[in-house]
């Protein structure tokens, strides 16, 4: 739908920490799903060809959604624990897109 946001995320596994990390996405998922209405698809992806590579393809139903998504208090135990635990090599990159068509 025209103006449906949709983010692509780029997450590097900190060395020797991918299946770690791997995990932790997943259960993000389950948590994303659960507690975000507006959060129309939310799913990881692993590089074949670079096992410490995974991205997030993200798409929200409007700018609302994706701040909750931002800000929201059920995601900061994950964000806490990828920090915590040296999951990442340093932060996402985040590339945003706005939907033009239906």
């Amino acid at each position: 739908m025209a103006g449906e946001i949709t983010l692509i995320a780029r997450i590097r596994a900190a060395k020797g920490k991918a299946d770690a990390l791997e995990q932790v996405l997943k259960e993000m998922v389950e948590v994303v799903r659960r507690e975000e209405p507006g959060c129309l698809a939310y799913r990881p992806h692993r590089s074949p060809t670079d096992p410490d590579l995974f991205i997030f393809y993200e798409q929200y139903k409007d700018a609302a959604a994706r701040e909750f998504h931002s800000k929201g208090p059920h995601l900061v135990p994950y964000r806490e624990r990828r920090q915590r635990e040296g999951l990442q090599d340093g932060p996402p990159q985040i590339e945003v897109f706005i939907a033009l068509t239906d």
